[in-house]
């Protein structure tokens, strides 16, 4: 019985603690999902262990249900107990994950604020550095613009004393020209005094203040020349000068005195007539070219003449101002742009010269239309075509083979066209003859400097830079001339052969203030592959020469600059062994 019994109990803890265990894993779940207390409630109460059913009259039954009670009371108390923890634990997760949120919301706010400190802190940083640079930069184009500001006031400032300075030279340029016409003068008087010694006796303090003068006025030339001219040395100049005029009035008195004396005739002192120039003096000319260009020039002188009439015919203006424009127009449009171009130019220059129909400007033109309308106009395209080394060619040197091939082609035609272009080459610069023209004896600066090629404008004689770019334009057409290619069916009548006795006869000359220097370099630019080429070593023994001993004697005389160019010429020479063709050449039958 007793037995029985306990085995019955044992059966009841084991079936109590397999629903326990099932309640345990319900209750682990609950971190998925919690359920109510009503359900944990109503599954224990599924759950409770049915005690088997004992017959009322059993033994054991009022323990059973003692025990069964106290039982339920347990599992009731430990259910409780579990659900407690169970809401205590989501309570607690629910508190932990609301901290876990404002954690991180601190946080995330926290680094927000964090990044827009840094964003503030760099804005700052980059408006101060920008403000900085701004004001750098402000400051640099301040400091530009005063030093811009300061470099035009000292162009002005230096563009003005030069200014002031060219008008002292002027000042001083006229100056010596009356004084050198002065002195000229006392000398000439001087040489009119039959008893020359007792003239010195008498002036003996005028004579030494006149060989004071000289010098002291030298003096003053040699500062302009160093460009440290002032207004002071334009006074003493002034003043030297009118020390000189009284000088010569009073020698000149004197000198009538002497000869009243001693011939008791009053002579009239007078300037003696210009003398012929010497054509014996080799520094000057070789005898052979002065006789060249003397002939040239009796030539050019008769052929003037042949139409004296028509020029100073007023009815024939229009028929004048006609053959001015058939040769001004082809003349000024003509260039090296092709063949056909220069082809047509010559078409109507060669018609016109031949006494053709020529139509300008929908007019037709003849220049036979008069006796003298021919000669007129070869002399004018002559005319015509030097002009053009001045005004385009001394610029634009390339273009002297254009002008060059069609100047040959009408020489072949009209051999007087070719006698004008030399006396016109001759009479614009005479040294391609060459000629050093020498100054005769009364003869004004104006008159001695024009027959030298320089050009006056309202008495003002032009500068040495436009000279030199002139004779240039001059020299680059006339070397031009004796290398190029003409029409086809005629021959170059004026080739290079001149252009060695030009060479030849200069460097026996002495050289002449800078333009020796640049006609010579001018030349070889021009023509010194032609040379070369034609001569070969004895135009190499030709050019050392010119660097080993005419050089030298450059430096002497000339200034820097055409001196240099030169120099650097013969050395560019040396180093290619050979001059390059020009720019502009025409090598072969181009039309």
């Amino acid at each position: 019985m007793e037995d029985a019994l306990i085995l019955e109990f044992q059966q009841l803890k084991v079936s109590v603690l397999k629903k326990l265990e099932k309640i345990n894993a319900t209750i682990n779940k609950s971190n998925l999902s919690s359920p109510s207390k009503e359900e944990c409630r109503k599954k224990v109460s599924e759950d409770l262990i049915v005690i088997p059913k004992t017959p009322d009259n059993s033994p054991v039954q009022g323990y059973l249900k003692a025990v069964e009670a106290q039982r339920k009371i347990g599992v009731l108390n430990n259910v409780q107990a579990r659900l407690k923890k169970i809401e205590d634990f989501a309570v607690q997760q629910e508190v932990n994950k609301n901290k876990q949120w404002l954690q991180k919301q601190k946080e995330f706010v926290n680094d927000i604020q964090q990044k827009e400190d840094h964003i503030f802190q760099a804005l700052e940083e980059y408006d101060k550095s920008s403000l900085n640079n701004h004001a750098q930069l402000a400051l640099y184009y301040k400091n530009l613009e005063l030093r811009r500001q300061q470099h035009e006031n000292e162009i002005k400032n230096r563009e003005k004393e030069k200014q002031i300075l060219c008008g002292y030279i002027d000042k001083i340029k006229k100056l010596q020209h009356s004084f050198r016409s002065s002195y000229e003068q006392i000398l000439l008087n001087l040489k009119r005094c039959t008893k020359i010694e007792e003239l010195k006796t008498m002036l003996a303090d005028d004579f030494k203040l006149l060989n004071a003068l000289r010098p002291n006025f030298d003096g003053i030339i040699i500062k302009c020349k160093n460009g440290k001219i002032s207004e002071e040395d334009v006074e003493k100049a002034s003043e030297l000068f009118a020390q000189l005029q009284l000088l010569e009035k009073k020698i000149c008195q004197s000198v009538v005195q002497i000869n009243n004396k001693e011939s008791k005739v009053e002579v009239e002192i007078v300037k003696e007539p210009p003398p012929k120039p010497d054509i014996n003096v080799s520094k000057y000319a070789s005898i052979a070219n002065l006789k060249i260009y003397i002939n040239l020039m009796e030539f050019f002188d008769k052929y003037l003449q042949n139409f004296k009439k028509l020029e100073t015919d007023t009815s024939q203006k229009q028929f004048i101002l006609d053959c001015k424009r058939a040769i001004n127009i082809p003349v000024n449009s003509l260039s090296g742009v092709n063949s056909e171009h220069i082809l047509d130019k010559y078409n109507k220059l060669y018609k016109l010269l031949k006494g053709q129909d020529v139509i300008i400007s929908d007019k037709r033109i003849n220049a036979s239309s008069h006796p003298e309308g021919i000669p007129f106009c070869l002399n004018l395209l002559a005319k015509r075509f030097i002009l053009q080394s001045d005004l385009i060619i001394s610029s634009n040197p390339e273009s002297a083979f254009c002008y060059a091939t069609v100047i040959m082609s009408l020489w072949n035609e009209f051999p007087e066209f070719g006698q004008l272009m030399l006396a016109y080459f001759y009479k614009t610069c005479p040294y391609l003859v060459p000629y050093y023209v020498s100054r005769q004896v009364g003869e004004s600066d104006e008159e001695y400097y024009s027959r030298q090629g320089y050009q006056y404008n309202n008495g003002q004689i032009e500068t040495q830079d436009k000279f030199l770019k002139r004779m240039t334009g001059v020299m680059c057409l006339y070397a031009a001339i004796m290398v190029v290619k003409p029409k086809k069916g005629h021959t170059n009548v004026y080739n290079i052969k001149n252009g060695w006795n030009w060479l030849a006869a200069t460097l026996k000359l002495e050289p002449q203030v800078d333009i020796t220097a640049t006609l010579i370099h001018t030349f070889l630019e021009t023509v010194g592959f032609e040379l070369e080429m034609y001569y070969g070593k004895t135009f190499q023994k030709l050019i050392r020469i010119i660097a080993e001993k005419f050089l030298p004697s450059c430096r002497e005389k000339c200034t820097g600059g055409a001196v240099t160019r030169l120099e650097l010429l013969m050395t560019e020479y040396y180093r290619n062994r050979k001059f390059e063709a020009p720019d502009g050449y025409l090598s072969y039958y181009y039309w």
